[in-house]
């Protein structure tokens, strides 16, 4: 008698995660060298040298055509050989957002650039089901999977902004790529449950131990800084970090595979029921009540003080935000910079399920 199909995962999916997290060291083993791999790559001059190669190439597709940044993997320094390069593409002082919800105009500047390319670009494909639109293709010269897209610079400042976690703590990177790991063993990433997605849930849990400071922390260093605005959004804190380093330091003891551990604990089935009656906010690392979230999420920063850029604006997205944090059956987690979004928008219940399921299994095989 043959199982029924999803028995069959269930059983594939319960052995591969105990094959994966039950011998702790070989898994350490295996994470540390991975960490190895990707500090060659990412410190590798010729691999920064294929970069800007590739942003040459593009910029030079359209004239007076503007600058092209990397965000993403390869900008906050955990990207393998093989990660692809996620890239946006400011044709003229659109960086703070002149055309980000001019969905229209980016189509058409995706167009243009695909007119002009050259045979350097190989399988360019424009993808309009995504969030945002973009164009995905292979780079011929530096063999490098690509995704440009033309919105805005909020996507670059939100990875300035991840880099700044990686570096405040070694064990909140180790932690990260250990997730990630984790999350690609079991095919988890996808277009609709990105990395950078994955890494927030990640640093909300480090934020709970006190690894790393909530986003309202990082505000009350940037005081005296002038606003810097994108997409109408505060993001200041992207910028002269430098000064937060002597500041940084975690008192906690715990280690690296007790805080993957606390990871898998926080998102599996047992909790998750709970979390998903919340909004799991960034800024002031709390759970808030779906409920009441835009209501609360005000009173409690105004009581704080120092935010008031970001308040002005949140403000005037209660419809947006009801929307984006109202489903009362999903973990919904709050967007650091945007704050009237939600982080993982587009993760399909499946999706959800099947990473709470897997958070479950992995944190019972620890």
């Amino acid at each position: 008698m043959s199982l029924p199909g999803t028995v069959v995962d269930n059983i594939r999916v319960i052995c591969k995660d105990q094959e994966l997290l039950s011998d702790k060291s070989k898994f350490c083993h295996q994470i540390e060298c991975l960490i190895t791999s990707i500090d060659q790559i990412n410190n590798d001059p010729i691999v920064k040298e294929r970069l800007e190669k590739l942003k040459h190439s593009i910029e030079s597709c359209v004239e007076n055509c503007g600058r092209v940044y990397i965000f993403g993997s390869r900008m906050y320094g955990i990207a393998k050989d093989d990660s692809d390069v996620d890239l946006y593409f400011d044709t003229g002082d659109c960086f703070s957002g002149k055309i980000s919800d001019d969905y229209t105009r980016q189509l058409q500047l995706i167009d243009l650039f695909v007119k002009a390319a050259n045979k350097e670009f190989i399988g360019l494909e424009i993808m309009t089901e995504t969030r945002i639109p973009i164009v995905r293709f292979t780079h011929d010269s530096t063999n490098f999977n690509c995704d440009l897209q033309f919105r805005s610079g909020l996507a670059v400042l939100n990875s300035d902004l991840i880099k700044l976690y990686l570096s405040m703590d070694e064990r909140v990177r180790w932690v990260v790529i250990a997730v990630k790991h984790w999350a690609v063993s079991f095919q988890l990433l996808c277009d609709d449950f990105s990395t950078y997605s994955l890494i927030w849930l990640v640093l909300y849990v480090m934020m709970q131990y006190k690894i790393v400071p909530p986003i309202i922390d990082l505000w009350r260093m940037h005081q005296k800084h002038a606003p810097i605005y994108t997409e109408g959004w505060d993001t200041r804190i992207c910028f002269n970090y430098d000064q937060l380093k002597p500041k940084k330091s975690s008192k906690s003891s715990l280690s690296k595979l007790e805080l993957l551990r606390y990871v898998f604990e926080f998102y599996s089935e047992s909790n998750s029921i709970r979390l998903q009656k919340y909004v799991l906010c960034t800024v002031l690392g709390e759970i808030l009540p779906k409920k009441t979230f835009y209501s609360t999420f005000i009173s409690k920063v105004n009581a704080m003080g120092n935010y008031q850029c970001q308040i002005e604006k949140f403000e005037k997205c209660e419809t947006l935000i009801n929307t984006n944090f109202g489903s009362f059956n999903r973990i919904e987690l709050q967007n650091p910079l945007k704050l009237c979004n939600n982080v993982i928008p587009w993760l399909s219940d499946t999706n959800m399920n099947l990473f709470i399921d897997l958070c479950t299994k992995s944190a019972n095989s620890m």
